[in-house]
């Protein structure tokens, strides 16, 4: 089967949304010839092969917020291959739209299957062109939602909403985000402890990029209230990271709170450390780093977005809090801090949850999807 995916940002960049395309196209690679087409600026090479997946980026000639770019290349990437499937991932993207309805033209048997991730510009708070750009651009995005053949909902809430942003209900069916097999290799993290100091540490960490709406800083606010062996470790990079620094300074968490970064064997070493993962965005439609922490025994400590209500059952996995309830936060991260046993339990029924979302096995109900 020839297959082909579209993604704004592609491998080397990582998120939840990229991952996702990278791991389903890397599966899927060992037996179907897959190609990604996606937007490239920098050094990156236009045409490569990674993983047996044949990867074609196109120059970005601008790009206003997320949604609004312009990469030419694209539009006669795809035309010139012939699919049989053709993924996108996400929506709203109005170049993206424009290519697969040519690219459907021309190809009346090619089947058009879309993983959303989330509501177009999910957030209730954007700059005053923002709003403009939404009001404006949503009407269209919804007129050219129905002509996907398969929808794929990465937990089960998001059935009404993908409906109001129109999609066919009928069409809509669930494949989850997942992680590696090879996420449960043994890391040896003692280097990475007794270089940070960790050790007799009781040690809550986040992974992700640093952007304002993952709501980083309520963490931080309510350290100085929890036990002084405790220590909150930051992964990752992002526009943000220049506020949370001066949040820490305020407080004088400075020996409390490390900033890291780096590649996944680092991020491993983070997660490998860490008792608590807290998770807490203002919105996510997964949070595929909740399931990394999982894998590595951490209890888990999540706002209640859509994937945080889907993956985490109190007492069993972890616990829930509002966004911006600094009190239910501290509440349950003492609870869990201050009860060894029930972060053992905790930690013995993430790893088992975590081992029921594999790439491997996500891929292959994904091709039984692609084959019906």
């Amino acid at each position: 089967m020839r297959i082909g995916f579209i993604s704004t940002y592609f491998y080397p960049i990582k998120g939840g949304a990229e991952n996702n395309c990278f791991y389903l196209a890397k599966e899927l690679a060992k037996n179907n010839e897959v190609h990604v087409f996606t937007s490239h600026k920098g050094d990156l090479k236009p045409y490569e092969i990674i993983d047996n997946i044949h990867v074609h980026r196109s120059r970005q000639f601008f790009r206003f917020g997320y949604y609004l770019a312009f990469y030419p290349g694209m539009f006669y990437q795809v035309l010139k291959i012939d699919l049989d499937v053709l993924h996108v991932h996400s929506y709203g993207f109005l170049w993206h739209d424009f290519i697969i309805l040519v690219k459907k033209l021309f190809n009346k048997k090619l089947k058009l299957v879309i993983t959303p991730h989330g509501p177009f510009m999910a957030l209730d708070s954007y700059s005053f062109h923002a709003r403009i750009f939404k009001k404006l651009v949503k009407p269209v995005v919804k007129l050219t939602n129905g002509i996907y053949d398969k929808v794929l909902q990465v937990n089960p809430s998001q059935k009404s909403w993908l409906v109001d942003e129109g999609f066919k209900s009928s069409n809509i069916v669930y494949l989850p985000n997942g992680i590696p097999k090879s996420i449960f290799n043994k890391v040896d993290n003692s280097k990475f402890v007794k270089d940070n100091n960790l050790k007799n540490k009781i040690v809550i960490s986040y992974v992700g990029r640093l952007q304002e709406y993952k709501g980083i800083d309520q963490v931080i606010k309510v350290l100085p209230k929890l036990p002084k062996n405790v220590v909150f470790i930051i992964f990752g990079k992002g526009e943000d990271k220049d506020r949370l620094e001066s949040l820490v300074k305020d407080l004088k968490l400075n020996d409390r709170v490390l900033f890291s970064g780096g590649s996944d064997e680092v991020k491993y070493d983070v997660l490998k450390s860490s008792n608590i993962y807290a998770f807490p965005s203002k919105w996510e439609a997964f949070g595929i780093t909740i399931l990394e922490a999982m894998a590595f025994g951490n209890s888990i400590v999540s706002s209640k977005t859509e994937g945080g209500k889907f993956l985490i059952k109190d007492n069993i996995n972890g616990f829930l809090f509002d966004f911006n309830n600094l009190e239910q936060l501290e509440n349950k991260l003492n609870l869990l801090i201050n009860n060894k046993s029930l972060r053992n339990k905790i930690s013995k029924n993430n790893i088992k949850k975590s081992k029921e979302f594999l790439w491997e096995n996500i891929a292959k109900d994904l091709l039984k999807i692609y084959n019906q």
